[in-house]
């Protein structure tokens, strides 16, 4: 199987080329360099196509999106261009070399009013980044019609920078012995990378044998946390008092987070053969994901 991973410099991109590191693999970055990885612009559409005919993929997976507040907040256009125009450009290349498509999206399309939300759920996005991620989808889905879908929720693993995750973030806040306040209203559900990429693996070998095309996917942990729960796990984990740490409703009244967006997976877990109990937990998995990071914050 010939796989080309659209973003592979990022968490998730990083992840899903460890998962396909025994097929034939070319993963792209752009500003995030690295050895192995060829440089690609994925705004550009000539050289996205160019990208194509290069790799001649069996299968196309797009990691590429821009979720950062700020980005979103000071660059509208830019994160337009990054979570929309991309996806089409992929999808139109992929479509003209007859390569499969696996497009990943967030639980943000939905309103959070209703959980669990199906495949098949009304998509009802609060904020301006969850339009884009909806948008996205079906841009790609008018494109190439036997994209896959994969939404998933916030993600967090290894990561290179602490912003990279909202998890790692949270976590150099709460060590930090500073007053935080983090949200105690908007439940999250926090999912360890690698199960994510593992998905995409099996997900795109489906689609090589011709099963699961033209649908859309959920994949999510089962255990859902606030930001301030979160925070509280952490700090207990590693014996930093938590007075500091108080509860807020800042995601709330922001107005564009989801209060509940849990993903109903049993679809996908029943197609892929995977048990709830071949989960990774976070509150087992989080300490080690933070553990440097929370080192360093208090060295």
């Amino acid at each position: 199987m010939r796989v080309l991973i659209f973003g592979a410099s990022g968490l998730l991109g990083r992840a899903v080329m460890r998962a396909f590191a025994d097929s034939h693999v070319t993963g792209t970055s752009f500003r995030r360099q690295r050895p192995g990885l060829i440089r690609v612009d994925a705004t550009s559409r000539d050289t996205v196509w160019h990208a194509l005919e290069q790799a001649r993929p069996d299968v196309v997976v797009n990691c590429v999106g821009e979720r950062h507040a700020r980005v979103r907040a000071e660059e509208p256009a830019r994160a337009h261009e990054l979570n929309v125009s991309v996806a089409q450009f992929i999808a139109e290349a992929t479509l003209a070399y007859g390569a499969r498509l696996l497009h990943v999206s967030s639980d943000y399309v939905f309103d959070g009013i209703a959980p669990p939300y199906r495949p098949d759920s009304w998509c009802r996005p609060l904020g301006f980044y969850g339009r884009l991620k909806l948008l996205a989808e079906d841009t790609v889905r008018a494109v190439h019609p036997e994209v896959v879908i994969l939404r998933l929720p916030v993600l967090y693993g290894p990561v290179e920078y602490a912003a990279e995750s909202d998890i790692t973030a949270i976590a150099q806040e709460v060590s930090s012995g500073r007053p935080v306040e983090l949200d105690d209203a908007c439940i999250r559900y926090p999912t360890h990378v690698d199960d994510a990429a593992q998905v995409c693996r099996r997900l795109a070998t489906a689609q090589i044998q011709g099963r699961l095309v033209g649908t859309v996917h959920h994949w999510s942990a089962e255990h859902g946390f606030t930001n301030y729960q979160m925070g509280l796990l952490i700090a207990r984990h590693f014996g930093f008092p938590p007075g500091h740490i108080k509860a807020g409703l800042e995601d709330l009244a922001g107005g564009d987070h989801p209060v509940d967006p849990r993903l109903d997976c049993s679809d996908l877990r029943t197609a892929l053969g995977w048990r709830t109990e071949d989960d990774r937990t976070f509150a087992n998995e989080v300490p080690h994901v933070v553990a440097s990071w929370v080192r360093t914050t208090c060295t």
